[in-house]
């Protein structure tokens, strides 16, 4: 009977497990820098490229072609830097001899000049900002697993764009996670709506305690199914109830620290913005 069960088991996962590897070599952040003026995006990274074209060629429309926009957009931005500023940025010459022309004010480089050194310091910020994302960056391939529960809606009460969704798993047990409150309005769900929930097997803890100070808003009880080592981590298939699976991954540390063994009762944890409401309308 543990056989069959172990078995289904297996089946059952592999349905939901499947490898990826990742074809990015790094995260970074990115982000331009705007310096506004009466809520207006004053001067950017592109105006202040605009305003040095113009200081090399002396004219509006080989700045705006060397700067990659067109003569309109050039000579509306700076209409509107002009308009915003408590003296000119850039000024017509009338010809003579020595001919017409534009020019860049001194008060333009001067802001041209202090945005420079803003625009450093700002990307040298998100240099440190992006160590952030490290642990999340991982190039090895991996195992992408997720459980998917069946589950009946019992609440739902809304807060600002989101809805909080109590569940009643088929084992009886009882969940909250949280949604867009779009989703719920997109798919009429309301109490008694038949639905899934899907949990990444990342997302889902394991203790042999189940102490009511853990900060987890979701424990159920499990008993550990299947253990399928990955590597430096361990993925563990927990019975809920008949056809009820959920999986874990856990590091294999803390599996070794733990001495887990099949047919050990667990309680599994997770956070309610973790888990995924799905559900699929009958045709």
């Amino acid at each position: 009977m543990l056989k069959s069960l172990i078995e289904k088991t297996v089946t059952l996962d592999s349905r939901y497990i499947q490898k990826y590897t990742s074809s990015m070599n790094k995260f970074t952040l990115a982000s331009d820098l705007f310096l506004r003026k009466e809520k207006e995006n004053f001067l950017s990274l592109k105006k202040v490229q605009l305003l040095e074209n113009i200081i090399v060629y002396g004219s509006i429309s080989q700045a705006a072609k060397a700067s990659g926009v067109t003569y309109k957009t050039a000579w509306e931005w700076i209409d509107k830097m002009n308009a915003l500023a408590p003296k000119p940025l850039v000024q017509k010459i009338s010809g003579g001899k020595g001919g017409g022309g534009t020019i860049v004010t001194v008060y333009a480089k001067e802001l041209m000049q202090t945005y420079e050194e803003v625009d450093a310091l700002h990307h040298k910020h998100l240099e440190t900002l992006e160590k952030a994302f490290d642990y999340l960056d991982d190039e090895k391939e991996k195992t992408f697993s997720f459980s998917r529960l069946d589950a009946e809606i019992t609440e739902i009460s809304v807060h600002e764009k989101r809805a909080n969704v109590e569940l009643r798993l088929a084992c009886g047990s009882l969940i909250n996670i949280q949604s867009p409150l779009s989703f719920v309005e997109v798919n009429a769900l309301h109490a008694g709506s038949k639905t899934s929930v899907l949990i990444e097997s990342e997302a889902v803890s394991v203790s042999r305690s189940s102490d009511k100070k853990i900060s987890s808003r979701n424990k159920l009880k499990t008993k550990v199914e299947d253990i399928m080592i990955d590597g430096e981590d361990v993925l563990l298939t927990l019975f809920l109830c008949e056809e009820q699976y959920l999986t874990s991954r856990i590091t294999h540390k803390s599996y070794k620290d733990m001495q887990i063994k099949k047919d050990d009762e667990l309680m599994a944890m997770f956070k309610a913005y973790s888990a995924t409401l799905f559900y699929k309308a009958n045709k």
